[in-house]
């Protein structure tokens, strides 16, 4: 039996920047790049070779740690623990250049780093459903990793103040089921969108309206009992711009993978406590790699097909992990969570960013989604292995 997916956020934050969850998403964000100086004094031609190496990646890499890109601290991360693979693959066609800058993976996830650029007079823009693709296949096996739903793979980008036609984006492609052997190259199909350098403006301000109109209706009707809906007029001048989104070639650029880039550090945990939902035990496996924590819920009864009880724990369960670092709070180190169930298991894939800065403990929050009140937790010390 085939599990079922759906793709949530484990603890439900306000996340206007997602490009799934608003109604566009076309930032404009003023790129810093830090100088890189080098020391004055002497040093072997070896060592100066490997600082200009070392600050060359850094300033390549500059534009995409950037707070306005969703996930920006994930690849902090990976540059911190040099997990990034560079590159420098281009591909142009029909005034569109994009060019790949980096690659990262682990098993659960795919990583892809690149500058898209477009004719001046255009701007990159994301509009659902379509919003910006991506396909990957294996280039060796012809094999599909990721198709182009907007599903399979998300694309968060940014663009330089006053430059809305060049974009930096990372490409995120999450893996339900495990990848566990590195493919030795992939083929990479965009297709991005674009409006008018106009219409953008229109559709930034349109955007700001319709979120001032929903954030009024919210705070009218905070527990939601009526169903909220746009003015026809609102959904009109949408749909409309909507239509003027067009379409770069589908651009294609194929790269090798470093097995080095491949790196399948892990962890199991499987403590001995169990939670109890509802008068049923729950087992709990967490599972560590260096972008993705997979935590398994698992009974010995078919619970987790049973609509009842599946409203009850979303209702009134719903599992957030925390992150515990030296002496520091807890704190959500995750991103997007995939979802999966079966008749005796739930699993949760999401993107991560911890487990190779040695956290000191996990906590698993089982919190009510009104209120966030905690109903069970389970805390895994990790000081002592």
């Amino acid at each position: 039996m085939q599990p079922k997916q759906e793709q949530k956020q484990w603890s439900a934050p306000n996340k206007r920047r997602s490009s799934r969850n608003r109604l566009s998403t076309a930032i404009v964000a003023v790129m810093t790049t830090a100088a890189l100086v080098l020391s004055p004094f002497a040093m072997t031609g070896q060592a100066f070779a490997a600082s200009a190496a070392a600050a060359n990646k850094s300033a390549a890499l500059a534009p995409f740690v950037n707070p306005e890109i969703q996930g920006y601290r994930q690849l902090e991360y990976a540059i911190k623990h040099n997990l990034v693979q560079p590159l420098n693959t281009v591909v142009k066609k029909d005034g569109y250049q994009l060019t790949v800058n980096g690659f990262i993976a682990d098993k659960y996830e795919l990583i892809v780093l690149f500058t898209a650029q477009a004719d001046t007079k255009r701007a990159f823009v994301f509009m659902p459903p379509k919003g910006h693709s991506l396909q990957m296949t294996d280039a060796v096996t012809g094999k599909v990793i990721s198709g182009k739903k907007m599903n399979e793979a998300t694309i968060q980008s940014a663009s330089p103040a006053k430059k809305n036609h060049i974009m930096y984006g990372i490409a995120k492609i999450p893996l339900s089921s495990p990848l566990t052997t590195s493919p030795k190259k992939v083929a990479a199909e965009f297709q991005l969108g674009t409006l008018t350098a106009i219409e953008l403006n229109q559709l930034q301000a349109l955007d700001a309206e319709m979120l001032a109109v929903a954030e009024k209706a919210r705070a009218n009707d905070p527990d939601q009992t009526t169903p909220f809906s746009w003015s026809p007029e609102l959904l009109k001048k949408y749909n409309t711009l909507k239509s003027n989104v067009k379409y770069s070639p589908v651009l294609k650029v194929a790269f090798d993978i470093n097995p080095k880039a491949w790196k399948q550090e892990t962890r199991t945990l499987a403590p001995e406590e169990t939670i109890d939902v509802a008068g049923h035990k729950i087992k709990v496996k967490l599972e560590l790699t260096p972008f993705t924590t997979v935590t398994t819920l698992s009974s010995d009864e078919a619970l987790f097909k049973n609509k009842e009880f599946l409203e009850i724990f979303n209702n009134d369960y719903s599992p957030s992990l925390l992150v515990k670092s030296g002496t520091g709070d807890y704190k959500t180190e995750e991103g997007t969570s995939i979802y999966t169930y079966a008749d005796h298991e739930m699993k949760i894939v999401s993107e991560s960013y911890f487990f190779l800065n040695k956290p000191q403990s996990l906590r698993l929050d089982f919190t009510t989604m009104k209120g966030r009140t905690i109903k069970q937790q389970l805390i895994v010390d990790l000081s002592n292995q």
